[in-house]
C-alpha cells in the first residue's frame, strides 16, 4: 500500500524543521545558510619560562588537550610531535562521548570529567562551547589555580613552534616565509579548513554551491603552486602553512567527501597535493596521529543531523588511503 502523499509532505516538514533545530546547535549560519564558525576565546596569552618549567616535575607541566577526531586540534598535535615537546607538555586526548555531544576523560584529569569541568577550573564558567584544542597551566604548586593559556589552534600552533623546551630546534614560522604563511592562512583557513564545513553544514543549496565552488577552486590553487613552487606551499621548506592545511586534507576520503559532500572532484584528481600529502604523512611521528576508522566513528556517529541512522561506513586504513 503507498504512503498518502500528505503524510510523507508532513513527514518532511517536520524532519526539516527538527533537523535546522538540531543544525543550529551545530553548526550555525548566516541568514543565507552558510555556515559561520563560532569564535572561541580570546585573550592575552603568557607562555611559562625556560627556567619555570625546567624547575617542574612532568604533571606540573602544561596540558594540551585534543580530540582524536577534531582537525584543529589535530594540527597542534603535529606540532607537539614534530618539535618534541613531551617532555615539557602533557598530551591528552579527550574522548567523545556521542550521546551527550561532550568532551570526556577517561580516566578523570585533575579531577575532571568532562572538557567543560576543566574549563570551569580555568575560571571560565559561563562557557558555552567547551573545544579542543586547549592549552592550560596548572601551575607548579598543588593548591595553583589553572590557568587557561590558549584555545585557538592557529595561536597554538604559533606557540609550540616557540615553546621554551623542545627537543626539535626546526622552526615552522621563519620570518623569510611570514608573508606567505599568512597569505595561505587567510585563503586556506576560510575556504578548505572552515570550507569542508560550509559543505557539510550548508542549510540550502545556493550555500552548498558557493561554499563547494570555493573549496575546490582553492584547491586548483593550492595543487598549481605545489606544481610550480613546491615541493611546500611556501617552497623550500616545510612549514606551518603546511600543517595546518594536512588535517583535513588527509581527512577527505574518510570523512569530507561521502559525509559533507565534498564530491565536486576527487581528491586523487590533485596529483601534487596526493603527493605532499603523502611526503607529510611520513615524516616525523605523523602517521602516528592519523586515524581514519577513529574519524569514521566519531563523525558518522556524533553528527547526527548529518548521519540520523547513526550508521558508521567501512573503508580503508588510513596507510591504504595514504599510499594509493
Amino acid at each position: 500500500m503507498a504512503i498518502p502523499s500528505i503524510f510523507v509532505k508532513t513527514a518532511k516538514e517536520i524532519w526539516n524543521c527538527e533537523w535546522n533545530i538540531l543544525m543550529n546547535g551545530l553548526g550555525p549560519t548566516d541568514s543565507k545558510g552558510n555556515y559561520k564558525r563560532p569564535e572561541n576565546i580570546q585573550q592575552e596569552i603568557s607562555i611559562p619560562s625556560k627556567e619555570d618549567l625546567e624547575k617542574r616535575e612532568l604533571d606540573q607541566m602544561p596540558y594540551l588537550i585534543i580530540g582524536q577526531s577534531c582537525p584543529w586540534a589535530h594540527r597542534v598535535w603535529i606540532m607537539h610531535e614534530i618539535k618534541g615537546l613531551k617532555t615539557s607538555i602533557n598530551l591528552i586526548i579527550a574522548k567523545v562521548n556521542t550521546s551527550s555531544g561532550k568532551w570526556i576523560f577517561e580516566p578523570n584529569l585533575k579531577g575532571c570529567q568532562t572538557l567543560q569541568e576543566l574549563y570551569k577550573k580555568c575560571n571560565f564558567y559561563k562557557i558555552k562551547r567547551a573545544t579542543v584544542p586547549m592549552l592550560f597551566d596548572p601551575g607548579e604548586k598543588a593548591n595553583s589555580k589553572f590557568r587557561l593559556i590558549n584555545n585557538e589552534s592557529a595561536d597554538l600552533v604559533n606557540i609550540l613552534n616557540e615553546w621554551p623546551i623542545s627537543n626539535n630546534s626546526l622552526n615552522l614560522n621563519s620570518r623569510k616565509d611570514h608573508k606567505k604563511i599568512v597569505d595561505w592562512q587567510s585563503l586556506i583557513q576560510e575556504n578548505v579548513n572552515n570550507g569542508v564545513y560550509k559543505c557539510g553544514f550548508a542549510r540550502n543549496q545556493n550555500a552548498y554551491e558557493k561554499a563547494s565552488e570555493d573549496l575546490f577552486s582553492t584547491l586548483t590553487i593550492i595543487e598549481e603552486s605545489l606544481n610550480t613552487n613546491g615541493p611546500w606551499l611556501c617552497g623550500k621548506d616545510l612549514t606551518i602553512a603546511d600543517i595546518r592545511l594536512f588535517p583535513t586534507l588527509i581527512r577527505w576520503e574518510s570523512v569530507y567527501e561521502p559525509l559533507f559532500k565534498c564530491s565536486k572532484k576527487p581528491i586523487g584528481s590533485f596529483p601534487n597535493i596526493i603527493k605532499w600529502r603523502k611526503t607529510i604523512f611520513n615524516l616525523y611521528n605523523i602517521k602516528k596521529t592519523c586515524d581514519a576508522d577513529a574519524w569514521r566513528k566519531d563523525y558518522f556517529g556524533a553528527l547526527f543531523p548529518l548521519n540520523p541512522s547513526s550508521i558508521i561506513p567501512k573503508g580503508e586504513n588510513i596507510n591504504q588511503i595514504v599510499n594509493h
